[in-house]
């Protein structure tokens, strides 16, 4: 028996061609380069942090960090926890909002509307001045000694200071991302628009189909990697999304996120081994969760043209 299952292992060695041979050798090393590289550039980075989460500040071994961070979550009204539900804000509004207006945006200037050139620039322009600039403008645009403070004198009323108040602070920080974040979902929303086949559009028109069907049935199904890989990116970010809140408010009115947190834990707090766990915990959390997203953008099937 064991003559015969070595003569079977030659005749399969054999059948092995160089051209594959030379195939898997080249697959393998250029498997190990990333793998080297995560370990050298990441694994060895962050070990020693990974470890914080499981040490006291004196360096002792201890779970306490994750007792506090779980009875901190547990708290309502307490600082992460309140990181936590606007982050999960942020996050819903890049996907929910600034996403689908950017696809509609983007359909119509695909369209061809009057001024699409000049639109396609403005859209894109907050991306491109500094994020200082931008904050220092829309914060004076909307102070009380600003153009809308005048419009609310006008009307008689007493204008409000939206960046001082909790219970308007975060909401006019989103619409700050809203306004200023459709740059790159239009680039590359136009982008994919663009490789779609007029003469598809021109077949479908002639067939009756209006703007809605046209959108439903063929924009979306020929731009749909697209979608998805945007879809997947966002969701790697779902604990780290967030405005700019150093800027505006330096986490101060109930608008401090997990991002924002975890810089003022560590620049004004040296709170290492806390954010170390927060950071575990998360990520134990956010994996699954992307791993999930990605499996079922996966069972919608791809249109190729």
């Amino acid at each position: 028996m064991k003559a015969e299952a070595k003569v079977q292992e030659k005749r399969r060695k054999k059948l092995i061609s160089p051209g594959r041979r030379g195939q898997t050798l080249f697959l393998t090393v250029m498997l190990v380069v990333p793998i080297v590289q995560w370990a050298i550039f990441w694994l060895y980075v962050n070990i020693q942090t990974i470890l914080l989460g499981f040490q006291t500040k004196v360096g002792e071994w201890s779970f306490n960090n994750f007792k506090m961070l779980f009875y901190e979550l547990g708290t309502a009204g307490s600082n992460i926890n309140t990181a936590v539900l606007n982050t999960l804000r942020y996050f819903a509004t890049n996907v929910c909002v600034i996403m689908v207006l950017a696809l509609i945006i983007s359909y119509f200037m695909f369209r061809q509307i009057k001024g699409v050139r000049a639109f396609r620039i403005i859209f894109y322009l907050p991306a491109i001045i500094s994020a200082v600039a931008m904050t220092t403008v829309f914060d004076n645009f909307i102070a009380p000694t600003g153009p809308v403070g005048y419009i609310f004198e006008l009307m008689g009323k007493e204008a409000p200071e939206f960046l001082a108040d909790s219970s308007t602070a975060t909401s006019t920080i989103l619409f700050y991302t809203v306004w200023t974040g459709f740059g790159t979902n239009i680039l590359l929303f136009t982008g994919a628009m663009s490789r779609v086949p007029m003469s598809v559009l021109e077949s479908a028109k002639l067939d009756g189909a209006g703007m809605g069907r046209e959108i439903v049935s063929i924009i979306l199904p020929l731009i749909w990697p697209t979608i998805s890989t945007l879809l997947i990116l966002n969701c790697t970010s779902i604990f780290s999304a967030s405005g700019p809140i150093l800027l505006f408010t330096s986490g101060r009115f109930d608008t401090t996120t997990i991002g924002y947190w975890i810089f003022d834990m560590v620049y004004n707090y040296n709170s290492y081994n806390m954010v170390s766990a927060a950071g575990l915990f998360f990520t134990c959390i956010g994996v699954p969760f992307i791993m999930l997203v990605r499996w079922l953008i996966e069972k919608i099937p791809a249109v190729e043209y």
